[in-house]
């Protein structure tokens, strides 16, 4: 698993790297009982697409409860109202501040949490850097797949290092949550992760974005990432697509893409690297030029091949992003991801690139239901 914390870096505004420290809890005591979270409510968040130059904000749709809470240090209060996950958190929070390594591990989930290596080097890095920032608010929290990740907002002397960390709990057998001290794998969680973090995440703007009504309304499929025992909140992925011969409302796109694919093939054929580069987004036609360069024959002409035996079969429309899914055999599916360039081209994204979106399409649930008779049948909105 990927920590939460890093004692060599902090960088609240990433995603991939871990954490370094997350809260000091140096604010007073309030006296009276603060309220808590209002009803956790069901919201859609859209899925971020990760390439070299930019983050890019995509029409893929996950489901996830999201709890909101006062500005005010509620985690401070005594409150009787509190939720297993709001009670394992104020606990968690109360071992940081002491230092109580003992307690810290005791509140750790037994199994996704207490890992010799790992936890001593998170609760070291924890402690460590206790005196350096400072908690200031938890706005929210997300439940999703047997997970409660509360994001809270710290401050430290460097603008720099300031900004949201989750603290994550999975759910344990008995319904009590434990801590994960080190970043967790799982994918819907990254999936939310990145949107929060990003631009239009909660952690940059008080106005952050989520998935319009329309877009839910308009989702031909639905898949579940994976669940939990005990979670009553699984994520759920909202996707929008058709197969490459259809004749409906996304006949025109579907039209594009069959184009872009077909000039790229005759490119390549014909040898015209620049032509075939042209298809890419600038970083990537950069680095196929250079491995072009440096490649043997035979390497080139497997490229060459692999990609002409590529059959573009069913596409999902997330604007500006289109999730191209290709057969090279009848077990064997490949993923492309093409995203609007200038003047409404097509670009192939990614070409060499892996991100979390490859955890969503190249393999999983949704791999699986690429190989069906009827592709993505299964998980087809009736």
């Amino acid at each position: 698993m990927r920590p939460i914390l890093n004692k060599k870096q902090f960088n609240p505004r990433t995603t991939l790297p871990a954490c370094r420290s997350l809260a000091v809890i140096g604010l007073l005591v309030l006296a009276c009982s603060l309220a808590m979270a209002e009803t956790g409510h069901v919201t859609y968040v859209p899925m971020t697409l990760r390439t070299a130059p930019r983050h890019i904000r995509t029409g893929v749709c996950l489901q996830v409860e999201e709890r909101q809470y006062p500005q005010s240090p509620w985690w401070e209060a005594a409150n009787s109202d509190s939720d297993a996950a709001e009670r394992a958190f104020k606990a968690v929070l109360v071992a940081i501040k002491r230092q109580d390594r003992d307690a810290l591990l005791r509140l750790s989930h037994p199994t996704l949490g207490r890992d010799p290596k790992e936890f001593d080097l998170q609760s070291d890095a924890f402690f460590a850097q206790f005196a350096t920032f400072q908690l200031v608010a938890v706005p929210r929290a997300y439940e999703l797949d047997g997970l409660v990740a509360f994001y809270a907002k710290i401050r430290s002397s460097s603008p720099e290092e300031s900004g949201f960390a989750p603290f994550v709990f999975a759910v344990e057998a008995d319904g009590t949550f434990g801590f994960l001290p080190y970043r967790t794998e799982k994918l819907a969680f990254q999936l939310l992760n990145d949107w929060f973090q990003d631009p239009w995440g909660p952690a940059k703007t008080d106005r952050p974005a989520y998935c319009s009504d329309d877009e839910i309304k308009h989702a031909t499929h639905s898949i579940s990432l994976g669940s939990s025992s005990g979670s009553s909140h699984p994520s759920r992925l909202f996707l929008t697509g058709a197969p490459l011969d259809t004749r409906g409302d996304l006949a025109r796109i579907a039209a594009q893409i069959k184009t872009t694919v077909e000039e790229m093939k005759a490119a390549l054929a014909a040898r015209k690297l620049d032509d075939f580069a042209q298809h890419l987004i600038p970083e990537d036609g950069k680095k196929l030029k250079e491995w072009f360069a440096s490649a043997k024959p035979a390497e080139i002409a497997g490229y060459s091949a692999a990609f002409a035996n590529q059959q573009p079969f069913f596409f999902f429309d997330a604007s500006p992003l289109f999730v191209v899914f290709t057969k090279t055999s009848p077990k064997s599916v490949e993923v492309m991801y093409l995203t609007l360039g200038p003047r409404n081209s097509l670009l192939w994204t990614n070409s060499s690139y892996i991100t979390i979106a490859d955890g969503v399409f190249k393999q999983g649930p949704l791999e699986k239901s690429a190989l069906l008779d009827q592709p993505f049948s299964n998980i087809a909105i009736k």
